[in-house]
């Protein structure tokens, strides 16, 4: 009778000391300047996360950085930048740690200069005009 009255109280002690919030960080259209690019392939959502520790909410073990997030969601489909953007921050606390994780969400894609098809022109009008 004593134990189940210990586990229940650790029990509960670990279910009232966990908790776990999330808050919008950012949303855009794009992380990278599209001026003058073209969306040649839509490669699908992808996500990356980047995540650190901390002990007794005082000692974080790094810090989640936001770059890495975007690197990392940008290795899964090999993209060149993602669009339709949402950052999310999400804090999480235990009985003795807690997390703090960056998650970023986007759509890949490669993209190719608008100049690219039609650069040969472009070159043969400036040669005429010159002429």
């Amino acid at each position: 009778m004593k134990k189940t009255v210990i586990y229940t109280a650790i029990l509960s002690a670990v279910l009232i000391f966990n908790s776990c919030t999330t808050t919008p960080i950012c949303v855009t259209s794009s992380i990278t300047p599209m001026n003058g690019r073209v969306i040649d392939e839509n490669m699908g959502r992808v996500e990356g996360k980047d995540t650190a520790f901390s002990i007794l909410g005082l000692y974080m073990i790094g810090r989640p950085d936001l770059d890495l997030a975007i690197k990392s969601a940008l290795a899964a489909k090999g993209g060149d930048t993602l669009i339709n953007v949402g950052c999310y921050e999400t804090y999480g606390w235990f009985l003795l740690f807690s997390t703090t994780t960056v998650k970023v969400e986007g759509e890949a894609v490669k993209f190719t200069s608008a100049d690219a098809g039609t650069g040969d022109k472009k070159n043969e009008q400036k040669k005429d005009k010159k002429k």
